[in-house]
């Protein structure tokens, strides 16, 4: 189960780094002045893909400490005296 949710983190903020790494280039495109899209419809969509960027990000933050949370219940069930 630790390597399960570990793994899902790993993804999931691979996966959020990227949707941020696309907002940005959209951006950079918009600014350099290589963007064919209408500047408030490229505003719309980098402030929706940074948004949805930092959500999986904060989500696999969250995923990979709700793990060292269940690791240390997971300790003290085994050890209820404290100890070791």
């Amino acid at each position: 189960m630790k390597l399960q949710n570990r793994n899902r983190a790993m993804l999931l903020a691979v996966a959020g780094g990227y949707i941020v790494y696309l907002a940005y280039e959209m951006m950079r495109d918009e600014l350099a002045g290589k963007s064919t899209m209408a500047m408030w419809l490229c505003i719309l969509f980098v402030i929706l893909l940074g948004g949805a960027g930092i959500a999986t990000l904060f989500l696999a933050w969250k995923t990979y400490r709700t793990k060292d949370k269940e690791e240390s219940e997971q300790t003290e069930s085994e050890d209820p005296e404290g100890l070791k």
